[in-house]
């Protein structure tokens, strides 16, 4: 069985993965890595399983990660967050001589207070934090590269700055999925023992038109069943100007779980809801 990754090895994907198996043993799985999310995505085998983040404290949501969610096919089994820092490591004897910066494109949002230093250097950017590392190997004098903090003990480069993100306590949220498409409801789970469990349901909802109140609408229906939003983001459909898809993650415990689903099937009958999955956190 495959875990298809965000490589090489070294990662946050990877130590995300690492973590994830950690916490919910797997046997005679193995790391596949790849070098962007699509091929990710693309890599996972029917009986397999991938991992994308999501999510990061100080940059907001990935993008191309949320866009993918929103067409694709997919069952969320799980999520593991790790905790992210990075370093600046450079061909140079001091920062102002920095020319060039490699940076993976979702670390650059989280270290604007270094950045804010070098505006004359040129950030060039990369698909993973370790091909940030191999560009900065490969690189010429006057290059510069952020890179993971657990790399620059083991990297030799004449000049290093440690902990240049924005905030030290930085992590970023990773969802562990399957390549199959998710039911909108499942057979509500005994609750014995469990009530004080936290589960999470996420899923996309897409009105048919946009209209004043569609927002205080689809919440209306969240609100009056008790049930706890815990995020929520718009993204456009591309189908018209003006009509959003909301991403909504809904957070329960096991007793909640058949008013849940009685409220996504009422809510079934008004928009179109594609479904993630339903998984214990």
């Amino acid at each position: 069985m495959k875990f298809s990754v965000l490589g090489p090895a070294g990662t946050f994907a990877d130590a995300a993965a690492k973590a994830y198996l950690k916490q919910h043993p797997i046997t005679d799985i193995e790391l596949d890595y790849h070098a962007t999310f699509d091929q990710v995505y693309q890599a996972v085998e029917p009986d397999g399983i991938g991992l994308l983040p999501l999510e990061n404290q100080l940059d907001g949501f990935v993008l191309a990660t949320l866009q993918r969610l929103q067409v694709a096919d997919v069952t969320e089994i799980g999520e593991v967050t790790v905790p992210v820092n990075f370093g600046l490591a450079g061909r140079v004897t001091q920062l102002t001589d920095i020319k060039r910066i490699f940076a993976q494109f979702k670390t650059e949002g989280q270290c604007q207070k270094l950045l804010s230093q070098l505006p004359n250097a040129q950030i060039i950017t990369t698909s993973s934090n370790m091909i940030s590392v191999e560009k900065l190997q490969s690189g010429e004098p006057g290059d510069a590269a952020i890179i993971p903090q657990s790399q620059m003990a083991v990297q030799e480069f004449p000049f290093k700055l440690d902990n240049v993100a924005d905030q030290d306590d930085n992590a970023t949220r990773f969802i562990i999925f399957k390549k199959k498409p998710a039911p909108l409801v499942l057979p509500v789970t005994s609750t014995v023992g469990a009530t004080q469990r936290t589960y999470k349901y996420p899923l996309f909802i897409t009105p048919p038109t946009e209209e004043p109140g569609v927002l205080y609408q689809i919440l209306s229906y969240l609100a009056q069943s008790k049930l706890n939003l815990v995020t929520i983001m718009s993204l456009p459909t591309r189908q018209q100007i003006g009509i959003y898809a909301f991403y909504i993650e809904i957070s329960i415990t096991a007793d909640q779980q058949a008013s849940l689903f009685d409220t996504l099937n009422e809510m079934n009958q008004h928009y179109q809801i594609h479904p993630l999955g339903f998984y214990a956190v």
